[in-house]
């Protein structure tokens, strides 16, 4: 029911107001949108042909699949809904993501397949502040990193509905049903109501800060990055657990870079060269970076907070020399940006491209790793600017939160620009001043209106309603750096004089088990004759070991040590022994870090306190693998190249957790955890139970004057017995022949632990009074 203002419950519930699919000023059966069904068909026709350009056949087909079937969706909703304007309320694209502008204070949702902005909020007091946005979780939430304000955007409405104000310099991190701000300095994480925005329980302190940057995986994970420690904690299920170790203790804090490479989290320790996968139990696969990249400055080397495959990229941002990680394969690619004075922010891979954003000029670099050459690159501002990039949806996404343009890039390279600052994106519904006053003369001062016409500065003013070029038009120069408005040279007049030969593309060096994969771009201009590697090492067999004009643009090296890394030129050869050599690659080793060892067996030594390990190596180890096995003081060293290991010094009758790992110069695989009980119960029988009429007394001690009597063997019998060990009790005699022993086996019976006197189990003549040396002792 109404209430005394005229308005209805849910109308003032945040959250509950029904959807308003049409403008107010739609009659029913009035064609959708202006320009009627004509302008439907055009705007329908758009659609198809964009996504058709975004999802065309290549190898990623998945993506292209799941982008059509979203498009057809957005048709049915341009029916329902008509081409939108400020006030309505359309649905949101299912392919897009919201990108923030600073200047106007405002959130805009654009669509993945156009790059249509299908919606905006206006962020209350968010105006000229740095703000950060989290909408990997079920939830979109804003945080005004300047004033600490944590809003959350209800795109059923597009409007701000709930809000809370925590400290300034938070971190906002949310993944699945969780979110969580984390406090740097204070070294303080507080977990918050991602529906609500306020704190759930008390904050966590860690300890020691100031803390790295943090992540949450898809199942609300989170990782915080702890570099005084030299650790990550995680915080499963929204709760602490124990810290794991990815950093050696060298008494000085480590550098610590987080990233969820396809959902896993994964650590970058810039100080100790290491990519190391973690796991709820701990460390997995360690991967050593090259001298390269590892020798930069902590605060030199760039790592994004998530990438969508398993492929990590660790750029030093000086030498522009760069390092991919394939976390799942161990495989490592090395690689060249060009050195330069610009200033390149944290790189993003999509595909066989590597995007990296060049600050000072507001492009993209593009790095295609099968070209293994620089391609055109990408403008996106074309102005000085910080540039953030993500991937969602198997797009990538480019902003400047204070430039009125962004981009977005599918997998096959095609870009579509985004104009923030489109007024006639719908927007949220300006409170109605009567339901929110009483007396129609106030404004709720929690939602501000969207400014009619947003000021668009610089180029933006005059292409409001034309996109620009997607890519600027410099020409392409292969393993260089292409310099946008670079002109090409002029030809060469002189018809008697041959043109100079260029030298091939930087190569690329890509380490594999037992090889080195090294990739170039051939040389442009005069075609030579062939091209031969330079930089192998000695006894190593290249192939081929000439590549002819026409490629593949490929040689593979097959030889070398592992604990060396090598690199490599590629000498072009033109008529007249003419010869031009390219810049060297960054560093490769012929092997790759180790996966976990496989079958782990064990065995007892006699009398037992030892185990004996077996195991088999992994599929990739090569000469340089060495184990390590830990667990219960059993420590061995690192320096173990057999598959095979002999603990002792043990204590029977206990179990031990027992880790088997591998390791390379290129980093450590996968540990498998192994329980082992050291204790050797024995299958055996009653023996010399002669059918004499005497039976065999089952004892509750191993005496015949102590404890009870709790059963018996039948005269002539001799049944299975489990025998857990050895043990000395009274002397007892065999009634046929006349043995005499002391030693009695503990076993099993019925269920419980019981003795019996080992003459009539184990001993002989020979034998009296001596341990059985198959059972042993007990303890």
């Amino acid at each position: 029911m109404p209430d005394a203002r005229g308005s209805s419950e849910e109308d003032r519930t945040p959250g509950l107001r029904p959807r308003r699919l049409v403008d107010a000023a739609q009659r029913p059966g009035e064609p959708p949108g202006p320009g009627g069904f004509a302008a439907l068909r055009r705007r329908c026709g758009g659609l198809l042909a964009a996504a058709w350009a975004a999802v065309r056949p290549d190898r990623r087909r998945t993506t292209g699949y799941i982008a059509l079937c979203s498009v057809g969706a957005l048709v049915g909703t341009s029916v329902v809904v008509g081409s939108g304007s400020a006030g309505a309320v359309p649905d949101l694209a299912d392919i897009g993501a919201w990108l923030t502008s600073s200047r106007t204070g405002e959130a805009a949702h654009a669509n993945g397949l156009t790059g249509d902005v299908d919606g905006k909020v206006k962020l209350p007091g968010m105006g000229d502040h740095p703000v950060s946005i989290s909408q990997d979780g079920k939830t979109v939430l804003v945080l005004d990193e300047k004033t600490g304000k944590l809003v959350r955007i209800d795109p059923a409405q597009l409007t701000v509905e709930q809000s809370a104000r925590y400290g300034a310099g938070l971190q906002l991190v949310s993944g699945g049903r969780y979110a969580y701000l984390v406090d740097p300095v204070k070294a303080r994480v507080q977990r918050i109501d991602p529906v609500r925005t306020t704190p759930v329980g008390a904050p966590v302190d860690l300890g020691r800060g100031p803390l790295g940057k943090a992540v949450a995986d898809p199942k609300g994970t989170l990782w915080v990055p702890v570099p005084g420690k030299g650790e990550v904690v995680p915080f499963p299920h929204g709760r602490k657990a124990p810290g794991i170790e990815v950093a050696g203790r060298s008494g000085k804090a480590a550098t610590l870079l987080m990233t969820l490479a396809d959902g896993r989290p994964v650590v970058t320790d810039t100080k100790g060269g290491t990519v190391t996968l973690l796991e709820r139990t701990g460390r997995g696969m360690r991967f050593k970076l090259p001298s390269s990249v590892a020798e930069e400055p902590s605060g030199s080397v760039l790592v994004p907070s998530a990438t969508a495959g398993d492929v990590v990229p660790v750029l030093a941002r000086k030498s522009g020399r760069m390092a991919l990680v394939n976390t799942r394969t161990g495989s490592l690619l090395t690689a060249s940006l060009g050195s330069s004075d610009h200033r390149y922010g944290t790189p993003q891979v999509l595909g066989s491209k590597v995007y990296v954003p060049d600050r000072s000029n507001g492009t993209l670099k593009v790095y295609d790793t099968e070209a293994a050459a620089l391609t055109e690159p990408v403008e996106v501002t074309g102005k000085p600017g910080k540039l953030s990039l993500f991937v969602r949806d198997g797009l990538l996404w480019v902003n400047d939160a204070d430039n009125a343009t962004a981009v977005v890039i599918n997998s096959s390279g095609h870009v579509n620009r985004v104009h923030k600052y489109d007024s006639r994106a719908p927007s949220g519904r300006t409170p109605r001043e009567k339901d929110r006053t009483g007396d129609g003369g106030g404004r709720d001062p929690a939602r501000d209106p969207l400014p009619e016409t947003p000021s668009r500065p610089g180029r933006d003013d005059t292409q409001a309603d034309t996109d620009p070029p997607a890519r600027k038009p410099a020409g392409r120069e292969r393993g260089g750096d292409p310099t946008p408005g670079k002109k090409s040279p002029p030809p060469d007049d002189a018809e008697d004089e041959p043109a100079e030969p260029r030298p091939p593309g930087v190569p690329q060096a890509e380490s594999g088990a037992g090889s080195i994969r090294v990739s170039f771009a051939p040389s442009s201009g005069t075609k030579p004759t062939g091209y031969r590697l330079r930089g192998a090492p000695a006894g190593a067999r290249v192939v081929p070991g000439k590549v002819g004009p026409s490629g593949p643009f490929t040689f593979e090296v097959r030889g070398g040590t592992c604990d060396k890394q090598y690199r490599f030129t590629v000498v072009a050869e033109f008529a007249g022994g003419r010869t031009a050599e390219s810049g060297r690659s960054g560093p490769a080793r012929p092997c790759v870090a180790p996966g976990r060892p496989q079958q782990v067996t064990e065995d007892f030594p006699q009398g037992g306190k030892g185990i004996d390990l077996k195991w088999r190596a992994p599929a990739n180890a090569g000469e340089g693998t060495t184990y390590t096995v830990t667990g219960g003081g059993a420590d061995t060293d690192g320096s173990r190249r057999n598959t095979a290991a002999r603990l002792r010094n043990l204590t029977n009758f206990r179990t031990y957790t027992l880790t088997v790992a591998a390791r390379n110069a290129a980093g450590s695989g996968g540990s498998t955890v192994k329980q082992v009980d050291l204790s050797n119960p024995q299958r055996t029988s009653v023996h010399n139970n002669v059918d004499d009429g005497e039976e065999v007394g089952i004892r509750s001690k191993p005496s015949t004057t102590e404890g009870t009597r709790l059963g018996h063997v039948p005269s002539g019998q001799t049944p299975a017995l489990t025998v857990l060990c050895q043990t000395t009790g009274t002397r007892e005699t065999h009634d046929t022949h006349g043995w005499q022993s002391n030693k009695w086996d503990r076993i099993e019976w019925n269920g419980r632990t019981a003795y019996i006197s080992d003459l009539w189990v184990y001993a002989t003549e020979s034998e009296q009074d001596s341990y059985n040396p198959e059972v042993w002792r007990c303890r």
